[in-house]
């Protein structure tokens, strides 16, 4: 749907538009976030209200007519579109950050266990092969880092800086770039998986793959850190079971998302939203904030005291 606003909404939308795609949105995205911004800048000008200057109170005006007048999901994704309208125009504060229309109760609730055990898991993972030390090294870079899976799709050996106890992780659509610290409880495993394991995997996937007419190894392996034992450069497959034999153990971590959920709620303990921000690679404030209430007893006690469906 194309929405038509007057001269000066569109200007500052066309301001907007630019800020988006330095961020590499899909152009349907930033058509949405575009058309959603409008909504609001043109409810500013009904109300004679100015974009910078709007507090709490006049916002809530705003988020009681969206209520009123549209459904529960197209509300939040004006919501949405205004957070990112206000990162882009980087005031210091952003009047939609934190708002969340309720409805159901957020699932991101479900999506934290407590850090310890994690750690436990790192620590406890049994390694009987080349596989279960790949899945080790995998499994150190989510708890500790809090990659996404995608993100572990990106990895090459040279991101991973050893000497320097850093690692680089790539951005991709959805997260920023960033370079972030090694845990010494990694150092070994990595360092064995890098200069022995890794190889070996390579080795055995060409002896067992020579003189038959099978699948070719997709020559990107070379570059990529992870590859699966079919010589494929995607491991959705490998990261699929390898959660499935950790939950007969860890009911509970049955995918990254919990995991990386459950990292960046324990960093905002500490550390800076700002820090954390960037530990995480996310675009937006925002979204980090939404881990900052989680802390991890109180969420305990929480999902203690409501039933999910409330």
């Amino acid at each position: 749907m194309r929405y038509k606003y007057q001269k000066d909404v569109s200007q500052k939308l066309k301001l907007f538009d630019e800020y988006l795609r330095t961020k590499r949105y899909a152009i349907d995205t930033i058509r949405q976030h575009k058309n959603y911004a409008g909504i609001y800048l043109v409810w500013l000008e009904d109300q004679d209200l100015n974009a910078i200057d709007i507090d709490y109170k006049a916002f809530s005006s705003f988020i009681f007519q969206l209520k009123s007048t549209h459904t529960l999901g197209f509300a939040r994704r004006i919501i949405l579109a205004v957070r990112h309208y206000y990162d882009c125009l980087d005031i210091g504060r952003n009047p939609a950050s934190g708002i969340y229309i309720r409805g159901k109760r957020k699932s991101i609730l479900n999506d934290i266990v407590p850090y310890a055990e994690l750690e436990s898991l790192y620590k406890d993972y049994q390694v009987l092969d080349d596989r279960a030390k790949r899945n080790k090294v995998i499994l150190g870079l989510l708890i500790y880092q809090g990659v996404t899976t995608l993100e572990l799709h990106q990895l090459e050996p040279g991101h991973i800086r050893l000497k320097e106890g850093k690692v680089y992780v790539p951005g991709t659509r959805h997260t920023e770039s960033r370079i972030l610290d090694l845990e010494a409880i990694q150092l070994l495993d990595l360092q064995e998986y890098i200069l022995v394991i890794r190889s070996r995997m390579l080795e055995n996937l060409e002896a067992v793959r020579s003189g038959r007419k099978v699948e070719k190894i997709n020559p990107i392996i070379y570059d990529k850190l992870f590859f699966s034992e079919r010589g494929n450069d995607n491991i959705k497959n490998s990261l699929y079971h390898l959660f499935r034999a950790l939950k007969k153990k860890y009911p509970k971590i049955t995918s990254g998302k919990i995991i990386r959920s459950t990292v960046i709620a324990e960093w905002l303990k500490t550390k800076d939203i700002r820090i954390v921000q960037y530990m995480a690679g996310h675009r937006w404030v925002s979204s980090t904030e939404r881990y900052n209430v989680f802390n991890l007893q109180e969420l305990k006690d929480s999902l203690g005291k409501y039933h999910p469906m409330k």
